[in-house]
């Protein structure tokens, strides 16, 4: 889709009514809104070749780097910013229901690419072993998309790093009732 085609759509109304006109922001539109103290996690959903273009924005708009996780499920995309940019933290994405990935092939894949992090999905797979894995390469660990309290409890106290999730205020305040 070409730009304009994208800031036609309307991606509010699922949210709620008075967000029913909403646009699709451009990236430094978003950063021009974030407050400072605040991370943001950009997922990449194509192949290297945004790379570039992605990292002219982040240069122009986004100060702190150390607020901002790019995420993708391409290696490539994960390998090409780390060689342009090694101050950027990368996060590989994994989904355990797509592809049967054995525990070391994916620890091998996040240390070629020199990913700060793994961000897996919600899954049985992502027990305490598999968190203890990553740990012992030195790479954060972030799991995707948490709803239910006692998941994210449970990932929680096996010491995830990030939860992301469609109720944040729920899942917080839950967490936060825990400490």
């Amino acid at each position: 889709m070409s730009l304009q085609e994208v800031k036609s759509l309307e991606c509010g109304s699922w949210f709620g009514e008075s967000w029913n006109k909403e646009k699709i922001p451009k990236l430094n539109e978003v950063f021009e809104l974030l407050p400072e103290e605040k991370d943001i996690f950009i997922e990449v959903k194509t192949n290297e070749e945004i790379v570039p273009i992605l990292l002219e924005v982040i240069q122009k708009n986004h100060k702190d780097l150390d607020k901002l996780t790019v995420i993708s499920f391409f290696p490539e995309v994960i390998k090409a910013i780390k060689r342009k940019e090694s101050q950027i933290k990368c996060n590989l994405l994994i989904a355990f229901d797509y592809k049967e990935m054995h525990t070391q092939d994916i620890l091998n894949l996040a240390m070629a690419t020199k990913a700060d992090g793994i961000g897996a999905q919600n899954h049985e797979r992502l027990d305490e072993k598999f968190i203890q894995a990553v740990r012992d390469i030195e790479k954060t660990i972030h799991v995707w998309t948490v709803n239910s309290n006692e998941e994210a409890e449970s990932y929680y106290r096996n010491g995830i790093d990030s939860i992301t999730t469609n109720k944040p205020l729920s899942i917080r305040n839950y967490l936060e009732a825990l400490e």
